[in-house]
């Protein structure tokens, strides 16, 4: 019913160049950890990278046989919208559980929560909206957003948010996740070495 999404063609900037997706988390390189999440509930994974080798590599070597396939960017460098687009083409799902590659909580329990939502209202997502603040990625969309991405892209609108302009979505709200005791940290992002740096030091 759901494929993951994990977009990771960022430049990383804000890391100084290093990979957020290859980070050390409890010993275990952020990606991998992403995988394992959601692997849970999807038995399709997409990552979406302009330059997979290195973590090709980094599956090659782990023990837990896991579906994942590997998608460039159509529109080269144009942020998360483009990374959602690309991914778009290749899910044989009818939902896509979209993350960022520097979220390192994720929750397949979460996701699939928002995924029954997004079925039940036959809306076109649902948005995780966090103490008043909107979360895009951690997102369950229909595959069928692809094409309203795309239709931004080419009009050269890259801004992600934007996209929830054009697209029936529900909110997911803290009560939304509080009824079923789930925390919301699966929001969490970490995009500079001090944000990494504060997490590791308030791992739970």
């Amino acid at each position: 019913m759901m494929t993951g999404v994990i977009l990771a063609g960022g430049l990383n900037r804000r890391m100084g160049g290093r990979s957020k997706a290859l980070l050390p988390v409890q010993d275990q390189p952020l990606l991998l950890r992403q995988l394992t999440e959601m692997s849970r509930i999807c038995n399709q994974m997409i990552v979406v990278s302009n330059e997979p080798e290195a973590f090709q590599l980094l599956l090659a070597t782990n023990s837990i046989p896991m579906n994942v396939q590997w998608v460039s960017d159509i529109y080269i460098q144009k942020g998360p919208l483009s990374g959602i687009h690309a991914a778009a083409q290749a899910v044989t799902e009818e939902f896509m559980w979209i993350v960022g590659c520097d979220m390192p909580f994720i929750s397949s329990e979460a996701a699939e929560a928002m995924r029954q939502l997004c079925q039940e209202a036959n809306v076109d997502a649902v948005i995780p909206v966090i103490d008043g603040k909107v979360h895009p990625l951690h997102g369950i969309y229909s595959r069928l957003v692809g094409s309203e991405a795309e239709v931004l892209l080419k009009q050269e609108q890259y801004r992600l948010m934007g996209l929830l302009d054009h697209i029936d979505w529900l909110p997911a709200e803290n009560a939304f996740f509080e009824k079923l005791n789930l925390p919301s940290k699966f929001v969490t992002n970490v995009n500079t070495p001090d944000e990494y740096k504060f997490m590791l030091e308030n791992l739970s």
